[in-house]
């Protein structure tokens, strides 16, 4: 019996040995290995991490799933529902360094749009900003982009990057008289300025000029409007006057059997 149990205790150290002289021969080769683990595509872009152990945790958050969603045409908004601010973080932190480490002309363009929406949605307004301004060195005149920067802008409630919101709401909407969106927007961003008649003069005409809120709510009732409900509620009555005519006209011109919804007041 004890030269069984000798038998495998030498058996076992010979293949130690083998090994320890094995790792040592090829010492080189498995390093290269190994820091080979820190180089994978993502988003169809190729990492080479320097920090492999900690940067490692934070991509491995995005998956190939995740990438897809975020990559996605269209509304992003249901993806925030399901998302906690430290998943932002390290989301928005993966964003900035792929802006860093991949070529521009390679780009996932959808992919860093709809982290900057999320990222300003959670209230880290100047990452946002980061985002969408390494993504206009690209595209400078994208109308969408500048108009994306401003709402991230605007969302800080600042007064020094409201005032960039305005400004650059003020010129789109110069450019681009007809984008009804664009004048709503202008029309928060007055509002935050605390220049309320001209909000109101904004508000009136981007509801004249057809701007329809998603699902039908009242646009008068936007957070970033507040300043206007607060300070001036009788030009508020006259907007709720306006937007109520120009839902029962809309209504009237709609076809038989049709139904406009109409907005709560």
């Amino acid at each position: 019996m004890a030269d069984v149990v000798l038998l495998q205790i030498i058996q076992s150290v010979f293949w130690l040995l083998v090994l320890g002289g094995a790792i040592f021969v090829f010492r080189k080769e498995i390093k290269m290995l190994l820091r080979s683990i820190g180089s994978f595509e993502v988003a169809g872009a190729s990492f080479h991490l320097k920090d492999q152990k900690e940067t490692l945790k934070s991509y491995a958050l995005l998956s190939d799933i995740l990438i897809d969603l975020l990559s996605r045409e269209g509304r992003i908004e249901p993806m925030r529902h399901l998302m906690v601010p430290s998943q932002i973080e390290t989301i928005g932190a993966f964003a900035l360094k792929y802006t860093t480490e991949v070529e521009r002309q390679e780009w996932n363009e959808e992919l860093l749009k709809n982290i900057a929406y999320l990222l300003f949605r959670f209230g880290r307004y100047k990452h946002a900003v980061q985002i969408y301004d390494a993504l206009l060195e690209k595209r400078p005149d994208h109308v969408e982009l500048l108009n994306l920067k401003a709402l991230a802008l605007m969302t800080s409630r600042l007064a020094e990057p409201v005032e960039q919101a305005t400004n650059l709401l003020r010129a789109l909407t110069k450019r681009y008289p007809e984008f009804s969106h664009l004048r709503f927007n202008y029309a928060l961003a007055l509002s935050l300025s605390e220049n309320v008649e001209e909000a109101y003069k904004e508000m009136r005409r981007a509801i004249t000029d057809g701007y329809s809120p998603a699902q039908g709510e009242n646009p008068l009732l936007d957070p970033l409007f507040h300043h206007a409900r607060e300070a001036r509620p009788d030009l508020i009555e006259a907007l709720r006057d306006h937007l109520t005519s120009i839902v029962k006209a809309a209504q009237q011109r709609a076809p038989a059997g049709a139904k406009s919804r109409a907005y709560e007041r």
